[in-house]
């Protein structure tokens, strides 16, 4: 009997995405086309591969648990309330009661989604094994690299969300790490462990995406003039080289390697400086009635979401009649965007006027929010990797000293059109500056958990919540804990 691919994945559509990714992510059903179909052509391995990018944009994944909602309420971006009539479940998870019925499902399902797409990244890898023939030159590599690097972002995330406070306990049980098909459950390890295997996943990765065109052609983001495959384009929409390194930047601070994460966020550094990923000009942001608010040509690596505008009119948009997801007043007016010299704060950041709208006496947030040019590939993109991510890693991570690492952020402020220069970087400072660059994408949470520190969540001191295990260490689901012997 033929084995048919059942995972999550393999229902997605091309109208998943749409007209406005063009055909890049072309992708048709194949719930009812067997493996031995799909890879018999070096399309069925781009399909199968596209639909897994798909499925990272789903609500239980970056679309909206590890994106803009559930781990950034986890990470005290939003003022949340306490009134469950308008705040429906939310007051849980902001005291982080994550053995509540609604957080242990929504956690679970997070987790189960992950593997399924772990699981489909090892079908990929292992039907590619002596099929490369099936390929044009060079393409077999760029599809095995991506795959691999997918694999090892899925993991890191289910590390960083359910393993350990790493600084504390690196040895600690956390995890398993797949690499096969298999059904059966793998042993967790120890997060130490699991990180050697993301760091192995993209350190292959990157070999294998040593010819990925974006070193050479840039990110390729239309459609093939000559209406050719689309595969080796887009490439900010994929986890192209770049991206990879960046990830490997992330993936070594969290561990502590400050050598060889400072190592690989100066490579996506000195590329940007090429003009591959060009900091975002002030046209485009500031006194335009149409800014690219997500500062896309910075962006190393994002999620295309055709419904990406339905994340805001969720979330964020001043309509809604329930909760709306928002800064505290006091902390983004008197420190994230005011305080000047004493916090970095300044009301003329690029990141302030782009992406905030003042409203009465509140701010609302416009990330995700639709630009008014129809059909722009702006309008799809989740941010998963961006360059200023790597001016942040780079003074951390240049010596054990963090004033050493000043001139970074100074240079990422200039770029956000701040001529203010900070005199000496803090701990408090980065943090502030962290929150300024990547709110509302997903990170803030982790950020908190690898410094082991209080998370930020007002500019009252005494609200803000204390770090320890309780918070940090999110218990592992259901469904993995009936596995454990």
């Amino acid at each position: 009997m033929k084995h048919f691919i059942t995972t999550c994945l393999i229902a997605a559509a091309a109208t998943t995405l749409g007209s406005a990714c063009s055909n890049w992510l072309d992708v048709q059903p194949y719930d009812q086309i067997s493996e031995e179909q799909l890879f018999s052509s070096e399309e069925g391995f781009q399909k199968l591969l596209n639909g897994i990018y798909i499925e990272l944009c789903s609500t239980e994944l970056y679309g909206g648990s590890l994106g803009p909602e559930m781990i950034e309420v986890m990470g005290g971006a939003y003022e949340i309330g306490d009134d469950a009539v308008k705040w429906g479940n939310y007051p849980d998870l902001k005291r982080y009661d994550y053995a509540s019925d609604y957080w242990r499902d929504r956690l679970d399902a997070t987790w189960n989604k992950a593997y399924a797409l772990i699981l489909n990244c090892n079908k990929l890898l292992e039907a590619l094994d002596g099929r490369e023939s099936l390929f044009t030159a060079g393409h077999a590599a760029i599809l095995r690299g991506e795959a691999l690097a997918l694999r090892a972002l899925l993991h890191f995330d289910m590390l960083r969300l359910f393993g350990p406070i790493y600084s504390q306990h690196p040895e600690a049980l956390s995890i398993p790490y797949y690499t096969s098909r298999t059904m059966n459950p793998e042993p967790r390890l120890a997060a130490s462990e699991v990180i050697e295997r993301v760091l192995e996943d993209l350190t292959r990765a990157r070999e294998e995406l040593a010819n990925d065109p974006v070193i050479t052609e840039g990110t390729l983001m239309s459609a093939d003039p000559t209406g050719g495959s689309s595969f080796l384009r887009y490439r900010a929409l994929r986890l192209n080289y770049y991206a990879v390194t960046a990830l490997e930047a992330r993936v070594e601070l969290y561990a502590g390697h400050r050598s060889e994460a400072f190592a690989r966020a100066l490579e996506v550094i000195r590329a940007a400086d090429k003009g591959i990923f060009p900091f975002v000009e002030r046209a485009a942001v500031v006194g335009t009635d149409d800014p690219d608010r997500i500062f896309s040509t910075e962006v190393l690596f994002a999620l295309s979401h055709s419904s990406r505008n339905q994340i805001f009119l969720d979330y964020f948009s001043p309509t809604r009649t329930t909760f709306v997801f928002k800064m505290e007043a006091a902390l983004i007016n008197q420190t994230i965007y005011g305080g000047g010299q004493t916090t970095g704060g300044y009301q003329d950041d690029y990141r302030n006027r782009a992406v905030w709208s003042t409203s009465g006496s509140n701010r609302y947030f416009y990330k995700y929010a639709d630009m008014a040019t129809t059909g722009a590939i702006e309008n799809t993109m989740i941010p998963m990797l961006r360059l200023g991510e790597m001016y942040l890693i780079a003074a951390e991570a240049q010596s054990d000293n963090l004033a050493n690492g000043t001139s970074y952020i100074n240079m990422l402020r200039r770029y956000r059109g701040i001529s203010t220069s900070l005199p000496s970087l803090t701990q408090e400072l980065l943090i502030y500056e962290y929150i300024r660059e990547l709110y509302g994408e997903g990170q803030l949470f982790y950020l908190y958990k690898r410094l082991n520190t209080s998370i930020i969540r007002s500019a009252t001191a005494s609200e803000n919540t204390l770090p320890g295990s309780n918070v940090f260490v999110v218990p592992l689901p259901d469904s993995e804990t009936d596995n454990i012997q």
